[in-house]
């Protein structure tokens, strides 16, 4: 507290407020060369407290179904002892709200809020007893409302007739539009806010870890929702895009446009990038038919169909890995010497985002440069950033405004892959405000994808089948490439950033003493094509959602091998009480019966179905996950149904444990539907999978039965309770597939083709 300052404005609004603002402790960058202190603060708050005694959060870590909007006001109403109906929420508009960083690290900004909140809790209480003339620690407060003395006043009488500016001291480098270099877009986490105020015990928690309403879904449902597709400007063009034919495809010639039938088109075009726009939708939509079936393109071919994709990644020159973790001599020595051994080759195709309403963005950019965008950017300050590189103008003249939209999985987690650089492109050429929706078959064929991967993973056991140690080598191409596709098609700047990887697992069993794990990565396939070639993006729980699989699947087959239940397997390879208190929970839930797998009436022929189960366990971000999966098969078609998935998590202190509940059922829906059905197909120059037909998901016909086990603790801290629901389901299906069939699948998705073929074979 002693890094805080309370000052007084000029009265300016006659009604009166606190604002809580902030100022950067230390240096902005490394070799800046300037205390981050004498910098501007980029807004003027994160939080208002207004004389009417409601508040006002502003943040810029938006909502992409997390259901923040409804967390966000119960941690603040928590920490400053108001009703949540009394706190308003303001996300992702860079103009009016501090760097939040990218969504999917909102357990980093919920630590950011609650020491906001912490903060102007402890200068109310201050206001306070100097107010009603007593010591800060004879003050209760309630509803908004302090009581001390014999006396009350609300924080809004607090306030009235005055405007106070409370700083508080954050650490963190504001996005920059530096096309040289991946730190261009800043840190992924935005500012953070320093120092350690007093904070509420959670023991005292009423608020956090009840199922409060989350403010957003009545307006959803009523249809009173403003979503990004809804923005309509003055003199606004709709667009629609002519793609190439293929992924390196180069225009030779544009299609005509008959203007007796489409007299208010008009074409526009930079380099590959061509489009048709009209202040008619309908009329941009079937112009852009009529000009994309005339207009010529070159052939490309630089992929590997993907029929062979394993086999092309397999014999790829991967070089030293990227990142390696454990001891990798003692664990070779220590599979050398084992009594038993368990190895296994996994892999996995590409798989897609696939939203089901695929992107849309507005972009309005002036004729002084200045540019607005509206999106549904899980970065805003990130895409700012982005675009201000790809135009070359300085990132203030770019201002992102977020709107609700379709749910995307991390692709803009990274600020990038959505329609935002083709509308700004386009409003640039034509001057106007562009409006451009992508088509279903679009996004499927051209947006960025979670890459396919290979891993070749061992473990030792020893006479007593216990593990002693656990190697994995994961190989996967580029998972960090969100460059706008506007930007590559029309030539102009975006940021390069070098592919990367690591190992994302967090390891629970540590009574294995050895552990060898590396990451290898390389170029995008087809990287030397116009649009980049398979951009690799980062999809929910990255890089530790394909180990995990990996890893798991490998403690599985060495539980068969041990003939021990895969549960007390778990058990007795870890000392981590959460994990087994989950495990155990779990396996209460899911009735779950204790033997070794496979079943004894296993059989992976006929046309008799078989049912089987199995488990899987990850930890993330403080949180502890264990899903059983119940599977039915059908050996002689190769159908696999999933009739009932239990997932159970401890993620420490539950702050709504009803959104909870829907952010795991989501996320279950999520990894079976990944687990079962979804794999990108392309041969050697497109993607051929551009709709559900061809791109499958889960259906609601095939969700099974979802029972949920929550564990929270007032002793841990916050967890992710919303991540990683996805990536315990992939492990558990394939080991109970084992179980009823006798036979590993070490490949997902478990289509039908897979699945006989892997019987036959087996």
């Amino acid at each position: 507290m002693d890094t805080v300052t309370l000052t007084r404005r000029d009265l300016l609004t006659g009604s009166g407020a606190l604002f809580v603002s902030l100022y950067c402790a230390g240096r902005l960058s490394a070799g800046s060369g300037r205390s981050a202190s004498t910098e501007p603060a980029m807004l003027a708050s994160w939080l208002e407290i207004r004389s009417d005694n409601t508040a006002l959060i502003r943040t810029g870590r938006t909502e992409t179904g997390t259901g923040m909007s409804g967390y966000y006001p119960q941690v603040i109403a928590e920490e400053l002892r108001m009703r949540p109906e009394a706190i308003s929420l303001l996300m992702g508009d860079t103009d009016k709200t501090p760097d939040g960083g990218y969504s999917a690290g909102f357990l980093y900004g919920m630590s950011n809020v609650r020491k906001v909140a912490a903060y102007a809790y402890q200068a109310l209480l201050k206001l306070a007893a100097r107010r009603l003339g007593v010591d800060t620690s004879a003050l209760e407060v309630v509803d908004g409302v302090v009581s001390g003395g014999g006396r009350r006043i609300t924080y809004g009488q607090l306030l009235a007739g005055q405007e106070l500016d409370l700083k508080i001291p954050v650490r963190g480098q504001p996005a920059r539009a530096d096309p040289k270099a991946w730190a261009g877009i800043g840190s992924l986490e935005g500012f953070t806010v320093l120092g350690d105020p007093p904070m509420k015990p959670m023991r005292e928690f009423n608020i956090i870890g009840t199922s409060y309403p989350v403010p957003g879904i009545p307006d959803k449902v009523t249809g009173k929702t403003q979503w990004s597709c809804d923005v309509q400007l003055p003199g606004m063009l709709h667009a629609r895009l002519v793609r190439p034919a293929t992924l390196g495809s180069t225009l030779i010639s544009v299609g005509g446009l008959d203007k007796t039938l489409f007299p208010t088109a008009s074409i526009v075009t930079r380099g590959n990038l061509v489009a048709v726009v009209s202040p008619d939708e309908w009329e941009a939509v079937i112009a852009a038919q009529s000009v994309a079936a005339a207009t010529r393109w070159t052939e490309w071919s630089g992929l590997p169909a993907s029929e062979q994709l394993s086999r092309a990644l397999r014999e790829h020159d991967w070089g030293p890995p990227a990142h390696t973790r454990g001891s990798k001599a003692a664990v070779l020595t220590s599979l050398a010497s084992a009594a038993k051994t368990v190895s296994g080759s996994y892999e996995q195709p590409y798989v897609r985002h696939a939203p089901i309403g695929p992107f849309v963005a507005v972009a309005d950019v002036r004729g002084d440069a200045s540019v607005t965008v509206w999106t549904h950017s899980a970065h805003s300050q990130g895409l700012r950033a982005r675009l201000a590189g790809m135009l070359n103008v300085p990132i203030e003249k770019v201002v992102v405004r977020w709107l609700e939209h379709a749910g995307q999985f991390g692709r803009t987690t990274l600020g990038g892959d959505g329609a935002e650089a083709d509308a700004v492109i386009l409003s640039q050429l034509t001057g106007k405000p562009v409006r451009v929706q992508w088509t279903l078959q679009e996004d499927l064929a051209w947006s960025s994808v979670s890459p396919g991967w290979v891993s070749n993973a061992a473990a030792a056991l020893d006479a007593d089948g216990q593990l002693t140690a656990v190697r994995n080598s994961f190989y996967s191409p580029h998972m960090d490439d969100v460059r706008p596709l506007g930007a590559l098609l029309a030539g102009m700047p975006s940021f390069t950033p070098a592919p990367g990887g690591g190992v994302a697992s967090e390891w629970p069993y540590d009574r294995v003493g050895l552990r060898w794990e590396e990451a290898y990565t390389m170029p995008n396939l087809g990287a030397g094509a116009v649009s980049g070639g398979l951009r690799g993006n980062i999809m929910r729980t990255p890089g530790q959602r394909q180990q995990n699989f990996v890893l798991e699947s490998l403690l599985n087959e060495a539980a068969a091998v041990a003939r021990a239940d895969p549960i007390q397997f778990r058990i007795q390879h870890s000392s981590q009480r959460r994990l087994i208190d989950i495990l155990n929970a779990t396996a209460v839930a899911a009735r779950w019966d204790s033997r070794p797998s496979p079943h004894p009436g296993a059989h992976k022929q006929g046309a008799q179905t078989v049912s089987g189960r199995g488990v899987c366990v990850v930890v993330r971000q403080n949180a502890y996950w264990a899903g059983i999966a119940v599977v039915e098969v059908v050996p002689q078609t190769g159908a696999v149904r999933v009739t009932r998935f239990t997932i159970g998590v401890d993620c420490g202190k539950i702050i709504n444990p009803r959104q909870l509940q829907r952010c795991m059922q989501s996320g279950v829906v999520m990894g079976l539907s990944e687990a079962l059905k979804e794999e990108v197909t392309f041969d050697t120059g497109k993607v051929t999978s551009t709709d559900w037909s061809r791109y499958r998901i889960l259906t609601m016909a095939e969700v099974p039965e979802i029972e949920v086990v929550r564990i929270s603790r007032d002793d841990c801290g916050f967890g992710g309770g919303s991540e990683a629901a996805n990536a315990v389901v992939p492990g558990a299906v394939a080991a109970a597939f084992f179980d009823a069939t006798g036979v590993w699948p070490r490949r997902i998705p478990l289509t039908p083709d897979y699945v006989t073929a892997l019987l036959r074979a087996a």
